[in-house]
């Protein structure tokens, strides 16, 4: 019976195809898109004296680009994307509002934030009922 137990450890591996892996994967990965593109439109913003009304529609395309690499990764199994896109938008919002917010030490509950969430849930909805949809080529 030792024996039996010794080769399911052996053959036991962890399921990267598995949805809670892919959902942590997506979300550190659109985590670290975001601090990556907001810390070089810093970089630019200050070196090029650019106007305080390029700051919103840029950090909204940072945002529409890291929740679509996200989705992207969290619908890699090609199941349920409408309901992984939702889910993984409005975590990914939550946790760049907390993350950001303990930042910049101000929790600031606005419309924005609401816009945000549709924005997000409207951008990994779209694409991950395209993900799934997708005919693969053979």
């Amino acid at each position: 019976m030792s024996k039996s137990i010794a080769k399911t450890a052996k053959k036991t591996k962890i399921n990267t195809n598995n949805d809670a892996f892919l959902f942590v994967k997506a979300l550190i990965i659109s985590l670290i898109i975001t601090f990556v593109c907001i810390i070089i439109f810093a970089l630019i913003i200050k070196m090029a004296n650019l106007n305080d009304r390029v700051i919103a529609p840029v950090n909204l395309v940072i945002k529409g680009i890291s929740i679509a690499v996200g989705t992207l990764i969290f619908t890699k199994n090609k199941v349920g994307g409408l309901k992984k896109g939702l889910i993984f938008a409005a975590s990914y919002i939550t946790l760049a509002f907390v993350i950001f917010s303990l930042l910049s030490t101000s929790f600031n509950l606005s419309v924005g934030l609401i816009l945000d969430y549709v924005f997000g849930m409207i951008i990994a909805g779209v694409i991950g009922v395209i993900r799934v949809n997708k005919k693969s080529k053979v």
